[in-house]
């Protein structure tokens, strides 16, 4: 309806007030340049609002949301993988020690599925094998991903970390399909 905040004001004037050709008129005179200046502030707040959300800020912005978050850019990591991984640090952060933030953060790089296989000595109630299993990886990564998973693991823990392909071709053995594990295991 009105193009700026100038000839919004105008409009608010009673009519004796807006009498006469606008080019002489001084109230639009100033509703025109105060007018201007409130449309930049309007613009310049906006901006602000788009910058301050991970999920809408510039490329050049991300930087700084990853400082605040103490996440560095991965190298090798997209922008867009690395913007998805800024927005879930507050769910992981928020899960940290628990399986649910384990698969978060394998979310996060691009890892579908991953199953948490507990250690074979029951008093060693922390140590785990955790699969990643297929997906859209972003990282491949075995000593980055074991670094990131300490980092929300609580306790000073030998997680070993495996990696499962799945590939779809069967193998027949005496009418029967066998399903193979790769296992690498790496302990930091």
């Amino acid at each position: 309806m009105f193009k700026t905040f100038g000839e919004y004001m105008y409009t608010l004037l009673f009519s004796p007030l807006r009498r006469g050709r606008q080019s002489l008129n001084q109230f639009y005179i100033f509703f025109k340049v105060m007018g201007r200046s409130f449309d930049q502030c309007k613009e310049a707040l906006l901006q602000v609002r788009e910058e301050a959300s991970v999920l809408t800020c510039s490329d050049a912005m991300l930087p700084v949301h990853g400082a605040d978050r103490d996440m560095l850019r991965l190298q090798g990591e997209t922008v867009d993988n690395y913007r998805r991984r800024l927005a879930m640090k507050g769910a992981i952060s928020e899960m940290a020690g628990l399986n649910s933030g384990i698969r978060y953060l394998a979310q996060a790089f691009g890892y579908d599925e991953v199953n948490i296989e507990p250690g074979e000595k029951p008093d060693h109630w922390a140590e785990a094998t955790v699969w990643f299993i297929g997906g859209n990886i972003v990282l491949d990564d075995r000593t980055l991903l074991l670094h990131e998973l300490n980092k929300i693991k609580p306790a000073r823990t030998l997680l070993h970390l495996a990696k499962e392909q799945r590939y779809e071709a069967p193998l027949y053995l005496a009418a029967a399909i066998e399903r193979g594990r790769q296992m690498t295991i790496e302990q930091e």
